[in-house]
């Protein structure tokens, strides 16, 4: 190496601490700069191509390195749309390239920050400081749903939610052990009829998903079969035996000797079905698409087939007639198969007239049990004659029960050890609709029952209905009490029109104070306040909702009140929540997501191309984005410069006194190059 190489080599020196130094002062610059990411500079020394023991260093260059990836702190704004990203990902951006009518346009190329500054345009676009829109996938106001899976450019200048009218109350509580109104005497308020209810105490099923009745089937698998097909051209013998059972009776078919012919036209599969039909087993046999078909002649036995053969062993002839493996035993479709029901369990039905009066109905398939619809259907009916005809009960085609008392002075209680929901059975007490209390006895009223609590429900247009709610104790005993629910119908009642009306249901307690039998939900028909029908409103409960331990304030303990409608809204303003979403605060005081915002990561993230304004371009080296970043958003803030200005400083040092060392060096070899100059003169 010569002094002229030692002199380029500090020149190239000085290049790559000037490009450093460039790199430090872009760092320092954007020290405060949101979401940036500072530029870090790496140094490769260059050998110059000689004899191993020749070699010498041949200069240096300088590139940058990306930091992309390095977090910044976070730190809390005032601004609800500021966003901050913690962990992995970018925002999804896009920077018009033009306006039209003062609406933004876009060449569909996307790019990607972690600067989160964004406030709302006048257009409804969330744009940052640098100018670029937020992108993300839009979310239906009403279901909650995505509506689609790629970004768009996000705008909320327009949302508006139409009203929703209330068609569920949540409701849990705690009604005092021994409440301060005591219990209730009937005898000092009228009833009248609730409008738009059954007159008489009704159970009505719904939502069970029984399948209907049906007989054990089987099918062969041969495929040929016709009623003159000879069992010996299956290798069915004489002497063989085929068997079908129903679990009590066996009906067995003895091949007898070949005869007819010649050729022999039997034994053959006509003699086979005879023989099945009229057996004592209770199934029949018939040919379908060329397979034989065992079925069973009612809903209950669970029927079999089965063979013996003088040369192939059990069950070989069953194979040849298509029923192999796995195909010799059929059950039917009823209650106990479907396992809506067990063996010995019950289902009893009480209407209290004077004493008790209970009718109990036992599933199985013993003498007088029930194990399909059908019979359940006439059980029920059974049941109710042997009450005196008390109530009418009925089932329908998917097991859904439906009890109706006769007498407008009856209760219906449902109870058993069988699961009631298997029919369509949550409620299991029932009052006649004859619970309303008029406007005379109101006085009354009020003082031997328990606020329950209130809440502003919505109709159909968004108007506020104020549901009212009272509780009064109708029995108490040791061994537990009984609770009615009413709310106010009339608040301007005056003489005999209806202030109050009884929901339909009777709530009893056990003596430890938990309800039983547990009620999840009820309807309260055609709720009615001040005249606005707010039609059929579920009241959910929920498992141990309601309960009745001691309370030193003798009053109802309400837990929970929540309903789910709402009146019209207009967008108001937008914040961002903890599930990557931005929500929309309306006039109306709901809260709805309106978009999810997208999040891109890269394989490659730190070779990404910066751009003006905190931004990144993809390019072939980062590799595509992938829209499922595993970073989350948080609102009201914002994601701080990672430059770290000490560590800048001490590198700031470190370049200034390598600069001045290169430029020693060609001081020097300036020198010598002058030495040597004058050597020649």
């Amino acid at each position: 190496m010569g002094i002229f190489d030692a002199l380029t080599t500090a020149v190239a020196g000085l290049q790559a601490q000037s490009f450093a130094l460039q790199n430090i002062s872009g760092n320092i610059a954007n020290s405060q700069t949101t979401g940036y990411k500072e530029t870090n500079t790496a140094f490769q020394d260059l050998v110059s191509q000689a004899a191993l023991n020749q070699q010498s260093p041949d200069g240096v260059t300088a590139s940058s390195v990306a930091t992309n990836t390095v977090q910044g702190s976070i730190t809390s704004t005032q601004v609800s749309t500021d966003m901050a990203i913690n962990g992995n990902g970018f925002f999804v951006v896009a920077k018009p390239t033009g306006f039209v009518d003062n609406q933004p346009t876009f060449s569909g190329i996307n790019d990607y920050t972690r600067a989160g500054d964004f406030t709302m345009n006048s257009n409804g676009n969330l744009v940052n400081s640098a100018g670029y829109y937020l992108m993300g996938i839009p979310v239906d106001a009403t279901t909650g749903n995505p509506l689609g899976s790629v970004p768009q450019v996000l705008q909320f200048n327009n949302n508006f939610i139409p009203a929703v009218a209330t068609t569920s109350i949540n409701y849990q509580a705690n009604l005092p052990a021994t409440p301060k109104s005591g219990v209730i005497n009937p005898a000092n308020f009228e009833a009248n009829p609730i409008a738009g209810a059954p007159a008489n105490a009704e159970i009505q099923g719904s939502g069970a998903s029984l399948k209907a009745d049906a007989p054990a089937t089987g099918t062969g698998t041969v495929g040929s079969l016709t009623s003159a097909t000879l069992l010996s051209s299956l290798g069915i013998l004489q002497g063989d035996t085929i068997s079908v059972s129903d679990g009590t009776n066996t009906t067995t078919y003895t091949v007898p000797a070949p005869s007819g012919g010649p050729p022999p036209t039997s034994p053959n599969i006509g003699d086979l079905m005879t023989a099945i039909n009229g057996g004592s087993a209770a199934a029949s046999a018939s040919l379908s698409n060329g397979n034989l078909v065992i079925k069973g002649t009612n809903d209950v036995d669970t029927i079999s087939i089965s063979s013996t053969s003088t040369t192939n062993g059990a069950g070989a002839d069953a194979t040849d007639l298509g029923f192999g493996s796995g195909n010799t035993s059929f059950k039917p479709v009823n209650l106990l198969t479907q396992n809506a029901v067990s063996q010995g369990q019950t289902l009893t039905i009480t209407v209290p007239i004077g004493g008790t009066n209970t009718q109990v109905i036992t599933f199985g398939t013993g003498a007088g049990q029930v194990a399909t619809l059908a019979q359940l259907q006439t059980a029920l009916n059974n049941a109710a004659a042997a009450s005196g005809n008390l109530y009418t009960a009925t089932v329908d085609a998917t097991g859904n029960i439906t009890i109706t008392a006769t007498s407008s002075s009856n209760s219906i209680q449902i109870g058993g050890s069988v699961s009631t929901s298997k029919f369509g059975l949550t409620n299991l007490t029932a009052l006649p609709a004859n619970g309303t209390v008029i406007a005379n006895d109101v006085s009354t009223f009020d003082s031997e029952s328990v606020d329950g609590g209130s809440i502003t429900a919505y109709d159909s247009v968004g108007n506020p209905v104020n549901v009212q709610f009272r509780w009064a104790q109708i029995s108490s005993s040791s061994s537990g009490s009984t609770w009615q629910l009413f709310y106010q119908s009339n608040s301007a009642a005056t003489g005999t029109n209806s202030a109050w009306t009884n929901v339909g249901t009777t709530f009893s307690f056990n003596s430890s104070g938990e309800m039983s039998p547990q009620i999840t939900s009820l309807t309260i028909p055609g709720l009615t306040v001040n005249g606005d029908n707010l039609g059929n409103v579920q009241l959910q409960i929920g498992t141990d909702g309601l309960t009745q331990f001691a309370s030193t304030s003798g009053s109802v303990q309400v837990n929970n009140l929540q309903q789910n409608g709402y009146a019209a809204g207009s967008l108001q303003s937008v914040s961002v929540d903890s599930q990557n979403r931005v929500v929309g605060n309306f006039t109306n005081g709901k809260t709805i997501p309106l978009a999810e915002v997208t999040l891109a990561s890269f394989n490659g993230a730190d070779a990404l191309q910066a751009l003006n304004g905190g931004a990144y371009a993809a390019t072939p080296e980062s590799g595509p984005p992938n829209y499922s970043a595993t970073g989350s958003i948080e609102g009201s803030s914002l994601e701080s410069s990672n430059v770290d200005i000490a560590t800048q400083f001490s590198q700031l040092i470190v370049a200034q006194q390598a600069y001045s060392a290169n430029a020693r060096v060609m001081t020097t070899s300036n020198q010598m190059i002058q030495s040597l100059l004058t050597v020649i003169q």
